[in-house]
């Protein structure tokens, strides 16, 4: 059954959030035929002023894409299981868990995909600027060097268990403002709230570590233990809430 709910996650997925990927790739190859074209011959004021809003737009877009995937997945795990919609939802036969279960898997293929979309966008880019053998050097190197100093693996591992402990987490927040009816301004406060005090632990505990000694590889390992720690204690939270608390709105 785990399988169908991804079958259909991934069928919304590619419904929904291709227009995101569009209008990315778009705005992308725009600027893209404008790099290009700077390159042999002098720009206009009009196509210099249209490079730098497209310049602009491009690179607040890449920053945004990351949490756009993340805020897209959210609201379809809260819209999906707490509102009119999941009075269809819970009564599938299907557990909680499989449902919470076919999201993430989803969100991090999204999420992924988001990331090779960013990467090939960067390849098209610094290709049109005539950089495109300096773009890849300085990947390969970073590459190589996180894999010489052995962090590549630790990194890895950090970055997905950070990824699936804050997705859980606006899956819990998600489920407690369902529970108690919130709204949506108090949640993203609250989340705002919690990140910022957890970037603020997050700096204290990993200074504390490297003044007594600690390793960057123990570092990402300890923080690596620790998101995992999170996401399965927010994994049970949530499924609690959908079995014993579900509020549809």
């Amino acid at each position: 059954m785990l399988g169908k709910l991804l079958k259909y996650e991934f069928i919304f997925l590619a419904k929904d959030f291709r227009r995101t990927y569009i209008v990315y790739a778009v705005n992308v190859l725009i600027l893209a035929v404008l790099v290009g074209f700077s390159r042999t011959a002098s720009l206009g004021n009009f196509l210099y002023t249209l490079t730098g809003i497209f310049s602009v737009i491009y690179y607040v877009f890449t920053l945004l894409l990351a949490i756009l995937t993340i805020s897209h997945n959210v609201r379809r795990f809260k819209k999906n299981m707490f509102s009119h919609e999941g009075y269809l939802t819970n009564t599938l036969p299907v557990t909680p868990s499989q449902h919470v279960f076919a999201k993430v898997i989803a969100g991090a293929v999204n999420y992924v995909i988001s990331f090779f979309v960013i990467y090939l966008g960067i390849l098209l880019l610094s290709a049109c600027a005539g950089q495109v053998d300096s773009f890849r050097n300085t990947m390969d190197f970073a590459f190589k060097f996180l894999d010489n100093v052995g962090l590549l693996f630790p990194t890895f591992l950090m970055l997905a268990t950070g990824y699936l402990a804050f997705l859980l987490f606006c899956y819990m927040i998600a489920s407690i403002s369902s529970m108690v009816g919130a709204s949506k301004g108090v949640s993203v406060f609250i989340t705002v709230i919690v990140i910022i005090g957890f970037i603020a632990f997050s700096s204290m505990l990993s200074s504390t570590m490297f003044r007594n000694g600690a390793s960057a590889e123990s570092v990402m390992y300890i923080f690596s233990l620790f998101y995992s720690v999170c996401a399965v204690l927010e994994f049970f939270l949530v499924i609690n809430i959908i079995k014993n608390n579900l509020n549809l709105q």
